[in-house]
């Protein structure tokens, strides 16, 4: 039971399509062919090319998807697009090979032993089992919309807040408000979002702030950049298990554009976690002085 991928139950996906591949593919090409050595050498190519097809498409879409990487090999030598890499394609043809020739077969067996119980067993567990598989889809699939969705949202408070640092560094009241409005608008031009905004669009801070002096919009701006701050940081605090599950499953997950924001609730995690690890230490320390 490792957290290895996009499903929350023991089940890495991208495993199962290649393999499930692979069966339809290669096992009457297995059968047909006579000459051991000959086979197994097609079956080990054939099983590269497939796995890495596999892999490429499924990073491709899922990026397209929820507009992330969730794994990349671009640190290793011999990647492409760093979506997949030539190692672990090779990796990927020997276990195939392994697999077609020792492991399905003990499969086989085992499923025809299933059929002595009935003839509908099989299909009652491969109901089941598919039926589970589909709700962890689904659930897995809005986990990751999800965090796509949070990651806008904390990438535009970061905007917010770096926008109202760099505003009052200006030395005039006209050079602010110019910066301001210029914020307000590229986010507003992205579709904005009802939790960064709490105000009516007529009660906006740039509406707002063009009736004050220059050292008053000063403050003003510092109040808000603390304030964009302590909800940004609550946004990361309010971090669900089944997200933080997925955040941590792939360590190399990328998002397109900035990707300070990832980085920044990647670490807010890990501290929550190292945290948590502390206070269950204390607890213990405490029971066992009890005793």
């Amino acid at each position: 039971m490792v957290n290895r991928g996009f499903l929350s139950g023991p089940v890495c996906p991208i495993y199962g399509c290649a393999v499930v591949l692979m069966l339809l593919l290669l096992i009457p090409v297995r059968d047909g062919m006579d000459n051991l050595p000959r086979a197994v050498i097609v079956m080990f190519f054939s099983g590269t090319m497939l796995a890495t097809m596999v892999e490429y498409c499924i990073s491709w879409l899922m990026e397209k998807l929820f507009h992330a990487r969730w794994w990349d090999y671009s640190h290793m030598r011999f990647s492409l697009n760093g979506r997949v890499n030539l190692i672990i394609s090779l990796i990927w043809g020997g276990l195939a090979t392994l697999f077609l020739y020792l492991i399905q077969p003990v499969f086989e067996n085992l499923v025809g032993k299933l059929y002595l119980l009935g003839s509908s067993v099989p299909y009652i567990i491969a109901g089941v089992l598919i039926g589970i598989l589909t709700i962890d889809l689904l659930i897995s699939s809005l986990v990751a919309l999800r965090i796509g969705n949070k990651l806008d949202l904390l990438e535009q408070w970061s905007e917010l807040i770096r926008g109202y640092k760099e505003s009052l560094e200006l030395p005039t009241r006209e050079e602010i408000l110019k910066k301001i409005e210029g914020i307000y608008k590229r986010i507003t031009e992205r579709g904005k979002p009802k939790k960064l905004f709490d105000r009516k669009p007529e009660a906006n801070p740039p509406t707002e702030l063009h009736i004050l002096a220059l050292d008053v919009l000063r403050r003003r701006l510092h109040e808000y950049a603390n304030e964009s701050r302590i909800k940004r940081e609550s946004l990361m605090a309010g971090t669900r298990y089944l997200q933080k599950r997925m955040l941590r499953a792939f360590p190399h997950l990328k998002r397109q554009g900035n990707s300070s924001s990832l980085k920044d609730w990647k670490r807010h995690i890990d501290k929550g976690k190292r945290g948590d690890s502390v206070q269950n230490e204390k607890v213990m320390e405490h029971s066992a002085e009890d005793h």
